[in-house]
């Protein structure tokens, strides 16, 4: 196996020009994207930037390509060039595995690059309900969703697509596998949905749609209804943005999508199952968001052959995976069997090895509580790491994530990892999640509602003791519960 990653930026020069500090966004894209893949997978990583000025490149065999798409990108015959040479006939089917196009300005569909359209793509500008503009402040609040959150999807991708190369997935298991339509969102519910589609493709599942939906009505029905004749099941997540109105459309791509759902569940109704989650946090809907979920609380055709949920999110994402992961399998019984052998609540303390000696009387304050305590070695290759890493979500009651010295990004993946880990096949509840971080002081709303996680700024971490006993409380009313369903 190459352990060397190459990955080709291919841009204009345009959009380089400098912002701050000397530096475009390309360079700072670069930049990051270079740190956080370091962090997602242990191997030399080589960055090629490449622009509409750089005299002829030769690309390396087993590169990947990201395309920074703009208006300027459009207008850049030699990005055009490059673009149209990736796609040659013989390399096409690998061009399609092994490209990332980047939207860094908002562009209009029919302006796509045609070979790039049926692409997974990545949007980096701010996307919203009522304006679509560059993110040039990297670390703003906009930023965490619009900016950083995208960047997570394109490196994990990138890790799977490695993955898939050097292990050769057969075209037999790929094709084998059970289909799932899961629904555009609006803003507010990008990045929930993005770790759902995430975990289903880690699970096996195939993901409709596969690449951005076109900007016309007609088109984009025409799409919708190709896709759903591929899947078994379509999940729906309504929250409080209404989302994108196609042109030629009085109704979001959200509503359209639901709609044809429920006509193709009544012609489909023995193979063709639907869930749709309504966000408690509508405080801020608008008037026609309202309407849409007033409709679908009440009209039967809207909410046709789907189960509707109005629940946290951690509650969603648990039915999500008793309904496609647990189906058949008695989950009582199971959980009765692990209630009754664990005597104890499990706490996952996650720590980088940067901080390992300051965890150290993080472990010994938490060891006095008398709950089992589990931590991840630095010891094994990256694989096995991840492996044991996901054996401890799944065991887990409850998670501290600990930042001393170990860098932002680095907590935002730790803490990505814990929204996810119903996904990873858990058969019980997470009973807490804590951060400590005297770095995240004046954040802590943040974190709180986009990661749904309790923090702890202090020095002496005063939060811990008041964490392990609700903790305690909650496993043993758990326990209680399982005891008296048996």
């Amino acid at each position: 196996m190459n352990d060397k990653l190459e990955v080709s930026i291919i841009y204009s020069e345009r959009d380089n020009e400098p912002i701050l500090d000397d530096k475009g966004w390309v360079s700072y894209f670069e930049k990051f994207l270079f740190m956080m893949l370091k962090q997602t997978m242990n191997r030399e990583i080589k960055i090629n930037l490449i622009s509409d000025e750089t005299p002829q490149f030769k690309f390396g065999k087993n590169s990947l390509f990201i395309p920074i798409l703009s208006p300027d990108f459009i207008l850049s015959g030699a990005c055009l060039d490059r673009i149209e040479e990736l796609f040659q006939p013989s390399k096409a089917e690998k061009a399609n595995e092994t490209t990332f196009p980047v939207f860094k300005s908002p562009l209009a569909y029919v302006d796509m690059p045609e070979k790039l359209k049926a692409l997974r793509s990545y949007i980096f500008y701010l996307n919203t309900e009522n304006e679509e503009q560059e993110l040039m402040e990297f670390f703003s609040k906009e930023a965490e969703k619009g900016y950083w959150m995208k960047m997570v999807d394109l490196c994990f991708d990138i890790y799977e697509t490695i993955l898939k190369m050097n292990h050769k997935e057969s075209e037999k298991e790929k094709h084998g596998r059970r289909a799932i339509y899961l629904a555009e969102t609006g803003q507010d519910l990008a990045g929930a949905r993005n770790i759902i589609k995430r975990e289903l493709t880690r699970h096996g599942y195939e993901v409709f749609p596969k690449s951005l939906l076109p900007h016309t009505s007609a088109a984009i029905k025409k799409s919708i209804k190709a896709d759903l004749e591929k899947c078994h099941f379509s999940i729906h997540m309504i929250g409080a943005s209404y989302g994108t109105i196609p042109n030629g459309s009085e109704n979001s791509i959200m509503d359209i999508q639901n709609s044809m759902a429920a006509d193709f569940a009544k012609s489909h109704s023995s193979d063709f199952n639907r869930l749709i989650w309504i966000s408690p946090a509508l405080k801020y809907a608008s008037e026609k968001q309202r309407s849409f979920i007033h409709n679908i609380k009440r009209d039967d055709k809207v909410s046709f052959g789907a189960e509707v949920l109005q629940t946290s999110l951690e509650d969603f994402k648990n039915t999500l995976w008793e309904e496609l992961l647990d189906k058949g399998l008695n989950k009582k019984l199971r959980s009765q069997k692990e209630y009754n052998e664990q005597k104890k609540p499990i706490i996952y303390l996650i720590y980088d090895e940067i901080d390992s000696i300051s965890a150290t009387k993080l472990k010994q304050d938490i060891q006095q509580f008398d709950v089992e305590l589990i931590t991840l070695e630095a010891q094994g290759g990256l694989m096995d790491l991840r492996n044991k890493h996901i054996d401890a979500l799944k065991k887990m009651d409850a998670a501290i994530v600990y930042q001393s010295e170990v860098n932002n990004q680095w907590v935002y993946m730790k803490l990505l990892d814990l929204l996810k880990a119903p996904g990873f096949g858990r058969s019980k509840p997470v009973l807490g999640k804590l951060l400590i971080s005297e770095k995240s002081k004046g954040t802590e709303d943040e974190f709180i509602s986009r990661y749904e996680v309790e923090v702890d700024t202090t020095k002496d971490s005063k939060n811990l003791s008041k964490f392990i006993s609700d903790v305690k409380v909650a496993f043993d009313e758990s326990h209680a519960n399982v005891a008296r369903e048996s």
